[in-house]
């Protein structure tokens, strides 16, 4: 369905509490356009305290996770919480929270490939201003928000031409971003499961609560359809798997905010 048709999630708080009935709620929560304002550049990104605070009140009582395109440690270094998991790069690399003994590295089956492809993409597009090639641990973001519209298409036609001589590389896209990931059976969506596994949460006693913004968040709603909660954040015109919809990150807060509040109750004598 279209995100523009979905229900308002902060004014379907009810119906969601509903969904979740007896079960734990689970968190598993995008980064960039989800809880902090999209920006120019990736780097500016920053968290807003508000959200840190909630994020940290929240965890205190249920599992937590950050599941973002972004490079592992620069992710950890955004957020500034130990008592949250982190899946970075598309969840290719875990690291749980403090004490919980839990990594993972699902790495590119070549990374010489990889490194070929940073390079042509870096030497490519270098004369077009305004591009940032961004290479993680296990993937490679391309990001034109900064590049004049009339070349956009050009930004995506040297994307393209670098994947296809990259055939252990896949090409996805996003918000004013190309990306290029090993071709592995493996995302943001199958992240959260082997999580879940880890942390022995059944589907019976859980319920994802999955918040984010961009096409490869489709991979979590999708894990979670029929048992978790999904919820699309910022600019919803397009298909998705979402339940709900909220118009950002602020939002975001509000509604993770409610869960705090409902916690908070519940303990209260």
């Amino acid at each position: 369905m279209n995100g523009l048709r979905l229900p308002w999630a902060l004014a379907h708080l009810a119906q969601i509490g509903e969904s979740v009935g007896e079960r734990i709620p689970a968190f598993f929560l995008d980064f960039d356009g989800t809880l902090t304002q999209i920006v120019a550049h990736p780097d500016l990104t920053a968290l807003p305290a508000r959200t840190r605070d909630v994020l940290r009140l929240l965890a205190r009582d249920h599992v937590v996770c950050l599941v973002s395109g972004r490079d592992l440690p620069d992710l950890r270094r955004k957020v500034g919480l130990a008592e949250v998991h982190y899946a970075g790069d598309h969840g290719h690399r875990i690291h749980g929270k403090a004490g919980s003994g839990l990594e993972l590295e699902v790495g590119p089956g070549d990374r010489v490939e990889l490194e070929t492809a940073s390079y042509e993409l870096e030497r490519r597009l270098h004369p077009i201003m305004g591009t940032v090639v961004e290479t993680k641990g296990t993937s490679i973001s391309v990001h034109y928000r900064q590049v004049a519209s009339d070349k956009h298409d050009l930004v995506g036609q040297i994307v393209k031409e670098v994947a296809d001589i990259s055939p252990g590389l896949r090409l996805t896209g996003g918000k004013l971003v190309h990306e290029l990931r090993p071709r592995l059976p493996w995302d943001k969506g199958r992240a959260m499961l082997w999580l879940l596994g880890q942390l022995r949460l059944r589907r019976d006693d859980v319920c994802p609560i999955c918040l984010g913004d961009d096409l490869t968040d489709e991979d979590l709603f999708f894990a979670a359809r029929d048992w978790g909660v999904n919820i699309v954040v910022g600019d919803a015109d397009r298909d998705t798997r979402a339940e709900y919809r909220l118009a950002n990150h602020e939002e975001a807060a509000t509604l993770l905010e409610a869960f705090v509040v409902q916690d908070e109750a519940a303990q209260t004598p």
